[in-house]
């Protein structure tokens, strides 16, 4: 009596595997088709002014320029005296076929350039501080840091080094400006980083 049941029981699963594994098919055939249709719209939209976008500049004076004793420091500063004289944007969260349905397939090389320039400033933003910071000099390495976070960096580590720092100079109320600032941009995994944040204010 039990081999048919377990016949039967073996015959349910593989019935319903054949259908979810039906059902995934469906599934990725139209994410697919849709993924294709809106790549063939962006290709006929018109080059988009994109002058007025929110560029991000660089204000050379109002960081830490002076030579440090230190050549990485040096070398950090450099990068981003070079990065202060080309245009920079903050796409993070939109995908490629979104920029060109937004701004223009014709911009799409622009605007991944200035992308990119992005993801440098905040990365060498994030080293440049944490190397200030090791080496003792606090002050500039917030000032670093502080301009990273008003780029809405999404470099997890700044605003952990940051509340790090917040927390040593007992001001730990400046942690809810930086969770403030983390719920209002695009940026994977900010809950948990938020989470980090409130553990470093109240561990």
């Amino acid at each position: 009596m039990q081999i048919p049941i377990l016949f039967g029981i073996i015959i349910i699963i593989v019935v319903w595997l054949q259908y979810e594994i039906k059902k995934s098919k469906k599934h990725s055939n139209k994410s697919q088709e849709n993924f294709w249709k809106l790549e063939s719209q962006s290709n006929l939209i018109k080059r988009i002014d994109i002058s007025n976008l929110e560029y991000i500049t660089i204000w050379p004076e109002r960081l830490p320029m002076s030579d440090h004793e230190d050549s990485t420091v040096n070398s950090y500063r450099d990068i981003i005296l070079k990065l202060s004289d080309k245009k920079i944007l903050n796409l993070t969260g939109q995908t490629n076929t979104e920029l060109k349905l937004q701004y223009g397939t014709a911009n799409f090389n622009l605007l991944s350039e200035y992308d990119n320039n992005y993801t440098s400033l905040v990365s060498i933003l994030q080293k440049w501080g944490e190397r200030l910071y090791l080496l003792g000099s606090v002050t500039d390495a917030v000032t670093v840091l502080e301009f990273a976070v008003s780029c809405n960096s999404d470099v997890s580590k700044s605003y952990k080094l940051l509340a790090t720092i917040y927390m040593e100079q007992k001001t730990p109320e400046k942690i809810d400006e930086l969770i403030h600032i983390l719920s209002n941009i695009k940026m994977l995994r900010k809950d948990i980083i938020i989470e980090e944040l409130l553990k470093i204010k109240s561990p």
